[in-house]
């Protein structure tokens, strides 16, 4: 059985160089005769006078043009069966660009798997290279608030539930996002120093429109979103979230491509009437935009955002750097003859991909383990109210919330008027829980309140 983790290392992928290094001198040895910048006593100079009035027929300029739709497409970050020892904690450690590619789709995990890496960033200010990451990954169904956002304001519960969809909360800011195995998350990873909402959108819309794989085409809007335009109106592609401490960032988003449209709706969707609504001045609110699918294959995707990654981080092979050396007595004449921007084509990048969960450090799990707590995904949300209705049952009760615990309890309408003692007896029971639907049902079990728990209990998060 292959390892859950397989690296390649630059050298492992030298296969891609040399083939950027062959394609790259085919593509010289064409255009360099016809530079703009060569004068005539170039031209004599280098004994190319004759070529001087050339002009390539057009099946010479679309056989260029389908070499270079091949080299953009090569399997870079297909990795050997044969490289079966690579360990996820050696390669995070390095301070080198490096690739992960989870093919797990266990959302849990998967956040886990980057809040480690993104952890284990090595922060040296001496090092040759930076240690950039990228960082792909799908889940399963779920639902992802962020790190300070109000899930009950957010979502659905009660649908979601119904779904059997998680809810999850990050560890990054931004807005809610709903993921499925229609849709890839991206994660860059880079310095504080370096961080620019802009700068990897903009790599992913560059790489897709250049590679024509989708006749949709993409750009980033003012809030840093992917979208596309349909005639007046804008179609969120993907939108982003990041982290920003101890000298480190991420940059992530997840990329709309075959998700279910349909139950992203759903799940995102609360009605006040049945739901109640949310007061709150300390969270932050997702910021809603119409969706669309970008319906490219993931596979495509994920390789044409490597490839950017890797010509844009990567490190130089040997012929490369002989390239860029100022020492180097023909950087003179490569800069004139256009050979130095195709050096940079032969760019390796260590590429780790990740399809089981036996060798994943304990880190991992620990921290998986900690982000399935109801203590995280609700626990740390701050203060607010939610204010239910039951037209039926005459009443309206307003809960003040905090942490996740219940922390005072108001009523109105007809539903028991006058009584306040049982409105004390109610504060007595509930005061102090976790606000769980379940939970305050079980509490008011019996007598006559028990309707008013399943209505609760219904309207909260239940089914």
């Amino acid at each position: 059985m292959i390892s859950c983790l397989q690296i390649a290392t630059r050298g492992s992928i030298t296969r891609l160089s040399g083939r950027s290094r062959q394609f790259k001198c085919y593509v010289s040895s064409i255009n360099s005769p016809f530079q703009d910048d060569l004068s005539e006593i170039d031209l004599d100079d280098f004994g190319l006078g004759d070529f001087h009035h050339y002009k390539e027929s057009p099946e010479v300029a679309k056989y260029k043009r389908e070499k270079m739709k091949d080299l953009l497409h090569e399997e870079s970050f297909t990795v050997p069966t044969s490289e079966k020892h690579g360990q996820l904690e050696s390669l995070t450690g390095k301070n080198e660009p490096a690739v992960f590619i989870s093919k797990l789709n266990d959302p849990y995990l998967n956040l886990a798997i980057e809040d480690y890496i993104y952890n284990r960033i090595p922060m040296s200010k001496t090092a040759l290279f930076k240690a950039h990451r990228l960082m792909f990954y799908t889940n399963s169904s779920c639902v992802v608030v962020g790190k300070n956002q109000n899930p009950w304001k957010e979502v659905n519960l009660p649908k979601m539930k119904q779904y059997g969809i998680p809810l999850i909360r990050r560890k990054s800011g931004g807005g809610t996002v709903v993921h499925d195995l229609g849709n890839v998350n991206y994660s860059f990873m880079s310095t504080k120093q370096e961080f620019d909402r802009f700068k990897f959108v903009n790599l992913i819309v560059e790489a897709i429109n250049k590679s024509n794989v989708s006749s949709t085409r993409i750009k980033v809007n003012h809030r840093g979103d992917i979208v596309t335009q349909d005639g007046e109106q804008e179609l969120k592609i993907s939108g982003s979230a990041y982290k920003l401490s101890r000298g480190k960032s991420y940059h992530h988003g997840t990329m709309l491509l075959n998700s279910d449209l349909d139950r992203l709706r759903h799940v995102l969707h609360r009605d006040v009437a049945e739901l109640g609504t949310i007061d709150t001045s300390k969270s932050i609110d997702s910021v809603k935009a119409k969706v669309t699918n970008l319906q490219i294959p993931k596979e495509t995707f994920v390789d044409l955002v490597s490839n950017g990654f890797k010509f844009e981080y990567g490190i130089s092979d040997e012929s490369s750097t002989k390239l860029d050396n100022e020492n180097d007595p023909n950087k003179e004449f490569n800069d004139m003859m256009g050979l130095t921007d195709f050096a940079h084509a032969a760019k390796s990048t260590n590429v780790c991909l990740i399809d089981e969960v036996n060798e994943l450090p304990k880190e991992v799990f620990t921290i998986a383990d900690e982000l399935k707590t109801w203590e995280w995904k609700f626990g740390r949300t701050p203060t607010f109210t939610h204010t239910l209705e039951n037209p039926q049952l005459g009443i309206c009760v307003k809960f003040t919330v905090n942490k996740g615990v219940i922390e005072t309890v108001e009523l109105s309408g007809e539903y028991l008027r006058g009584d306040s003692e049982f409105l004390k007896q109610l504060n007595e029971k509930l005061c102090g829980l976790h606000y769980r639907g379940d939970l305050i049902e079980q509490s008011l079990r019996g007598g006559v309140v028990q309707d008013l728990g399943t209505w609760l209990h219904k309207s909260i998060d239940g089914v």
